[in-house]
């Protein structure tokens, strides 16, 4: 056997191979050149969107301390309905919720969080907005919806902080509903709970030596 015929032989080897597998390879390798350019776009995508949520969010911050957050208060609308996993929406739906409160606008500020309640975000701004939500119900004597809030908060598991904090506003209720003895109770629980903030404590205990004296 010659060389020639020997090159022949591998040259039709190869030929017979990318004939079998050419198509193939080229479609393995260029589902890995899109899924590698796909992962690049989404990753610029995401920093972007967390880029443009910071920077919203430091706008709506800064026009919440100079007072004039009205003016920007569609920028955190916004920015809850196109990201509403940031947790820049989350803060966003407590500080709508705080303005509207202000304003005397209640049924904006139970919407706003009741977005957050509803939505996707962490379990611990969600509780913010339960709390909120059930003095804001306290406040207009609506005693069942207040007590559904707290429902929900005590099927969760929470820390001690935020037990004191449940309680704390479970001893509101109870007290809007002239239950001073359950009252009381709610309050007491607060005093001994170590984990409490030394306000919520100070502020519990002058509510139990109120109640002392009735």
């Amino acid at each position: 056997m010659s060389r020639h015929d020997t090159e022949q032989d591998q040259l039709e080897t190869i030929k017979a191979w990318w004939d079998k597998y050419g198509t193939g390879l080229l479609s393995v390798i260029l589902v890995i050149v899109l899924s590698f350019s796909g992962y690049r776009y989404w990753q610029g995508y995401t920093y972007n969107k967390a880029v443009e949520a910071s920077s919203v969010f430091e706008v709506l911050d800064m026009s919440l301390a100079t007072g004039v957050f009205g003016e920007v208060s569609r920028e955190a609308r916004r920015l809850m309905q196109d990201q509403p996993k940031s947790p820049y929406s989350g803060s966003a739906a407590l500080m709508l919720a705080d303005f509207h409160w202000q304003a005397g606008e209640i049924d904006e500020a139970i919407d706003a969080l009741s977005w957050l309640v509803n939505s996707k975000q962490s379990a611990d701004l969600k509780q913010i907005a339960q709390l909120r939500l059930a003095r804001i119900y306290i406040q207009q004597a609506d005693f069942v919806a207040a007590q559904q809030q707290l429902d929900l908060l005590h099927s969760q598991r929470l820390a001690p902080a935020v037990t004191a904090n449940v309680d704390y506003v479970a001893g509101l209720l109870a007290l809007a509903q002239k239950q001073t003895a359950q009252a009381y109770e709610m309050f007491k629980r607060v005093v001994e709970n170590e984990q409490a903030q030394s306000d919520l404590r100070n502020l519990a205990s002058i509510q139990m030596d109120d109640l002392a004296i009735e």
